[in-house]
C-alpha cells in the first residue's frame, strides 16, 4: 500500500510538472535540472532525485531517474532523417524528373540546367519550402553554410580520391569561369536580399532572374563560343589532333556501322548513378563498345568521338590522360575506372588481339573499362534501346542506358532505321544469352560471412522503414509499365521531402532548446552538411571512376541553384501569394560574416586553379584544412558574439 501511495503521488507531479512546463517553456523535455519558475515547485524527476521519500521500508532501495542522456538521441535522429531526404530525393525524385524530361522530349543540355537542377537541389528546396509554414532559420543556413561545404569538402575529397594518373586535375578553363562567375554573383545578390532582414517581391524576382540567365548560359555558351570562333574565320582545335586523322575518322566510322556485339560497334551510353551529384549531368555519350567471350566482360572505350572541338567543347567528365605517350583528353568511366591495354592485360582482363574493330589504331590505344558480367544484374528493353542494372561501387545500382548510334532519347520510338532495330536486338539478345550462361556456372560453395556484410544487413535494417514506406507510396519509375505515373511519384516525393523537412526543423528545434546551440549556427553547420554529406560519397565514388571534373562542375553548379533555385522559388510564392504586403521578414543572425566568409573560401580553390591552370593533389588537403579552420572560425564568433572574430571584438555580432 506504501508503495502504491508513493507512485500515485509521482505520477500526479509527473502530469502536473509536463503541463506547468508547457506554459513556463522548459529549456528542453528531458532536462531534470529544470526549475517550475511559476510555482517554485521541483520538477517530479528532482522528487526522486533528491530524495524525496524516506527510507522507510528497511532493505528497500530506491531508483533515480536520470533521463539527460535521452537529449543526445537528437543527433541520429536528425543524421537519420537527412539519409532519408537524400533517399527519396536520388532514388524517387531526381528519377521522377529524368522520365518527364523523357516523356516530353526536353534536350539534355536544357534539362540539365533545369529540371535536373531542381531535383538535385530538392533537399535544399524542401526546407525552405516547410520554412513558408515553419518559420525557421534552418533553410536559409543550410543554403548558405552549404555554399563552403560543397566547395571546400566535396571538391577536396573529389580531388584526393582523383588516381594519380589523371592528376593534376585539368578542368575546362570556360566551364570553371562559368560557375566561379555566377557563383560569386549568386551570393552578392543574396546579400542585397538579406541586408535589411526583409525579403520583397523585387528580391525573390531577382534571384529568379539570376537563375534564368544562369540557365541561359550553361545552355547557349558553347554555342556562341564556337560561333565567335567560326565567325572570326579560326578554327577550333580539334579535342584531339591524333584522333583526328583521316585514319581515325574513318576507323569512327567502320565503327558506326557496326552491330554484331562480338566485333564491336558505337553505342549511346548514360549511366545513372542514382545521385544528384553524378547524375546533374544526364548526357548521352558516344562510345565503342563490345563483348569479350573469353572473360565474360562488357568493355567499353573510354576514346572520345573524335570529331569534338577543342577545349571549350570537354565535358565535365572527360579526363586529361598524362599517361599516355600523348597526353589528350578521353572520357571517364561510366561504373568502374577505365584501365590502359596493357593493365588490363597483364591482369589477363583483355586477350593479346582484340576481337573486331577493337584492334583499331584509334581505340586500341585509348583506355578501356571493363564490366564483369557478374556485376549485371539484369537486363531489359526500353522505347528505343536498352537499360543494364550494374551493381555499382557503392552497393547501389547504376543502370546504364544504350542507344543505338544515331538515336536520341528525344526522337519518338516509332522512327527508328532497320539498321539501329538490328543492333538493339543483337545486343539485347547477346547480354541476355550471355546473362543466362553465367549464372548457370557457379556451382562452387558461397563465401563465409565477412564482417563488412555483417555491417550492410544491419544498416539494411535501419534502412527498410523509409525505403518500404517510400517504395510502397511513391510509383517505380524505372519499371516503364508504371512510368505514365509520375505526376503521383513527383507529388508523392514532395510530401515525402516536406515531411522530413518539417522533422529536419523540428530536431534543430529540440537541439536547441537541449544544447542551447543557435539555430543559424545549425544551419550553417549541422543542416549544411546533412543536406549535403551524401554528395561526398558519390563525390569520392566518381573521382575513382576519372569524374572528378564533374564533382567539381557539379558542386560550383549547385551552389548557384541552391540560391537562384532553392531560395528564389520558396520566397517568390511567399512573397507573392502568401503576403498581402509583398515582403516579410528574414533575420539571420550573423549572415554578413558568413557571406565575407564564403568569398574568403572560395580564394585558395580561384588562386590555385588559375596559377597552376589545374587542380594538383595537395590542393585537396588544403581545402579540407580550410573548412576546418571555418568551423573553428564561425563557432568562435557565435561564442564570443565577435563577428570579427580572431581579428577584433569591436563588432559584435548582428
Amino acid at each position: 500500500m506504501v508503495r502504491t501511495s508513493r507512485w500515485l503521488v509521482v505520477l500526479i507531479c509527473a502530469g502536473h510538472t509536463s503541463s506547468l512546463a508547457q506554459d513556463t517553456h522548459l529549456r528542453g523535455p528531458f532536462d531534470p535540472s529544470a526549475r517550475l519558475e511559476d510555482s517554485g515547485e521541483p520538477a517530479a524527476v528532482d522528487l526522486l532525485q533528491n530524495d524525496a521519500f524516506p527510507e522507510d521500508i528497511p532493505g528497500k532501495t530506491h531508483t533515480k531517474l536520470n533521463i539527460t542522456f535521452y537529449r543526445w538521441l537528437w543527433w541520429p535522429a536528425i543524421l537519420y532523417l537527412f539519409w532519408s531526404m537524400a533517399h527519396v530525393c536520388d532514388i524517387h525524385f531526381v528519377r521522377t524528373i529524368e522520365v518527364i524530361c523523357e516523356r516530353f522530349h526536353i534536350p539534355d543540355d536544357v534539362a540539365g540546367a533545369t529540371l535536373m537542377a531542381l531535383g538535385c537541389n530538392g533537399p535544399e528546396l524542401a526546407l525552405n519550402m516547410i520554412n513558408i509554414w515553419q518559420p525557421s532559420s534552418i533553410g536559409v543556413g543550410a543554403v548558405v553554410g552549404g555554399e563552403v561545404f560543397n566547395v571546400l569538402v566535396i571538391i577536396g575529397t573529389a580531388v584526393l580520391a582523383t588516381p594519380d594518373e589523371y592528376m593534376p586535375l585539368k578542368l575546362s578553363k570556360l566551364s570553371f569561369s562559368r560557375d566561379i562567375f555566377f557563383y560569386m554573383a549568386s551570393v552578392l545578390l543574396l546579400f542585397v536580399a538579406l541586408r535589411d532582414g526583409t525579403v520583397t517581391r523585387e528580391d525573390a524576382l531577382m534571384l529568379l532572374f539570376g537563375g534564368f540567365c544562369y540557365i541561359m548560359a550553361v545552355i547557349y555558351l558553347r554555342r556562341v563560343t564556337n560561333w565567335m570562333f567560326s565567325s572570326n574565320g579560326s578554327a577550333v582545335q580539334p579535342l584531339v589532333d591524333r584522333q583526328c586523322s583521316a585514319v581515325n575518322l574513318e576507323h569512327w566510322d567502320r565503327a558506326r556501322q557496326g552491330t554484331d556485339p562480338l566485333r564491336g560497334s558505337i553505342l549511346r551510353i548514360r549511366a545513372d548513378m542514382r545521385s544528384r551529384l553524378a547524375d546533374r549531368n544526364h548526357q548521352f555519350e558516344d562510345r565503342f563498345a563490345f563483348l569479350l567471350g573469353e572473360s565474360e566482360s562488357f568493355v567499353i572505350s573510354a576514346v572520345a568521338d573524335p570529331t569534338l572541338a577543342g577545349e571549350a567543347q570537354c565535358d565535365v567528365d572527360m579526363v586529361y590522360d598524362r599517361c599516355e605517350q600523348e597526353n589528350h583528353w578521353h572520357r571517364a568511366g561510366l561504373v568502374k575506372r577505365p584501365k590502359t591495354l596493357e593493365d588490363a592485360q597483364r591482369r589477363q582482363l583483355l586477350p593479346k588481339t582484340l576481337p573486331g574493330l577493337a584492334e583499331l589504331g584509334l581505340f586500341r590505344s585509348g583506355p578501356w573499362e571493363i564490366i564483369p558480367l557478374q556485376d549485371i544484374l539484369f537486363c531489359e528493353l526500353s522505347h528505343q534501346g536498352f537499360f543494364l542494372h550494374v551493381a555499382g561501387p557503392l552497393g547501389n545500382e547504376v543502370t546504364l542506358e544504350l542507344l543505338p548510334d544515331g538515336e536520341s532519347d528525344n526522337r519518338s520510338p516509332t522512327v527508328k532505321s532497320m539498321k539501329s532495330d538490328a543492333c538493339v536486338q543483337a545486343w539485347y539478345h547477346s547480354f541476355r544469352d550471355r546473362l543466362k550462361t553465367s549464372r548457370r556456372k557457379s556451382t562452387e560453395r558461397p563465401k563465409g560471412r565477412k564482417i563488412r556484410n555483417f555491417v550492410m544487413e544491419w544498416i539494411s535494417w535501419l534502412q527498410f522503414p523509409v525505403k518500404s514506406l517510400a517504395g510502397a507510396t511513391i510509383p517505380d519509375m524505372d519499371c516503364p509499365d508504371t512510368q505514365h505515373w509520375y505526376p503521383v511519384a513527383f507529388l508523392m516525393s514532395m510530401l515525402w521531402l516536406g515531411i522530413l523537412s518539417s522533422l529536419v526543423v523540428n530536431a534543430c528545434d529540440g537541439i536547441h532548446r537541449d544544447f542551447d546551440i543557435p539555430n543559424n549556427v545549425l544551419g550553417f553547420t549541422v543542416a549544411a552538411a546533412g543536406t549535403s554529406f551524401p554528395n561526398v560519397f558519390s563525390g569520392m565514388c566518381v573521382a575513382r571512376q576519372g569524374k572528378a571534373g564533374m564533382a567539381v562542375a557539379n558542386a560550383l553548379g549547385a551552389n548557384v541553384q541552391n540560391v537562384f533555385l532553392a531560395l528564389a522559388i520558396p520566397w517568390t510564392i511567399q512573397a507573392i501569394f502568401l503576403e498581402p504586403t509583398g515582403e516579410f521578414p528574414l533575420v539571420i543572425n550573423g549572415f554578413e560574416p558568413a557571406i565575407v566568409e564564403i568569398f574568403v573560401t572560395l580564394l585558395p580553390l580561384v588562386l590555385i586553379y588559375f596559377c597552376c591552370s589545374s587542380l594538383p593533389k595537395w590542393s585537396g588537403a588544403l581545402f579540407l584544412v580550410t573548412y576546418v579552420v571555418y568551423l573553428v572560425c564561425a563557432l568562435k564568433q557565435e561564442s564570443t558574439q565577435c563577428a570579427l572574430w580572431p581579428v577584433t571584438c569591436t563588432m559584435p555580432m548582428l
